[in-house]
């Protein structure tokens, strides 16, 4: 019998034994993250929105855009993030007038693509900031169309643009029924009233005493 050698037998093995591969997908993936900056705010203020772009997959993603609901297009440093890279963008707007009585919610979508040519997309969870109505900075007007006074007149009035005295305190009350300010005329009515009664009441007893 032919004897084989160690090395020939084991040469032989190793080609009848099945190869095993691994085999591992080539995925783009983004993911993204947004913050408001404050997250309380009043007509006049400025907020800072604060977004982060990941590359979470193993394989370069390009062509890398933002856009804002509310902003419109984001401007970015990077359009391009090898596997575990981020980049960080900043946007601002002000609050407006016609942004009360609010909250402000918006959302970002960020889009790319992978080395096969295939669009990603994703969205981030929406973004809440409340406001706050600072009625001293605004016009009498605007404090008359907030309370929900209706007609196109209030935008024109000329009585009605300018704003309260800062060291007023009507402006807290504007567009409410001022009930401090109906019962003080009540009372002066009521007064004026009793007094009208008391005087008629003495002049006819100045009468019956100068009757003979």
């Amino acid at each position: 019998m032919k004897k084989w050698s160690m090395p020939l037998v084991i040469a032989v093995v190793a080609l009848l034994m099945p190869v095993s591969t691994a085999n591992v997908s080539a995925q783009g993936e983004l993911s993204i993250s947004k913050s408001a900056d404050p997250t309380s705010a009043a007509v006049g203020d400025t907020i800072t929105y604060t977004y982060t772009i990941s590359n979470s997959g193993n394989v370069t993603v390009e062509n890398i855009s933002l856009q804002d609901n509310k902003l419109g297009a984001i401007s970015l440093s990077d359009t391009t993030l090898a596997p575990g890279e981020n980049i960080t963008a900043t946007a601002t707007c002000t609050v407006t007038i016609s942004d009360l009585p609010g909250p402000i919610v918006n959302t970002a979508t960020v889009t790319g693509t992978d080395p096969t040519g295939e669009s990603i997309s994703l969205t981030s969870d929406p973004v809440s900031v409340s406001l706050t109505v600072n009625k001293r900075l605004l016009t009498k007007a605007e404090i008359l169309k907030l309370s929900g006074v209706p007609g196109k007149g209030i935008e024109k009035a000329p009585g009605l643009q300018k704003p309260f005295y800062l060291k007023s305190r009507v402006a807290e009350h504007a567009g409410k029924k001022e009930k401090d300010k109906e019962e003080e005329q009540l009372k002066i009515k009521q007064r004026t009233e009793n007094h009208g009664t008391a005087k008629g009441q003495l002049k006819i007893r100045q009468r019956v005493e100068n009757q003979p």
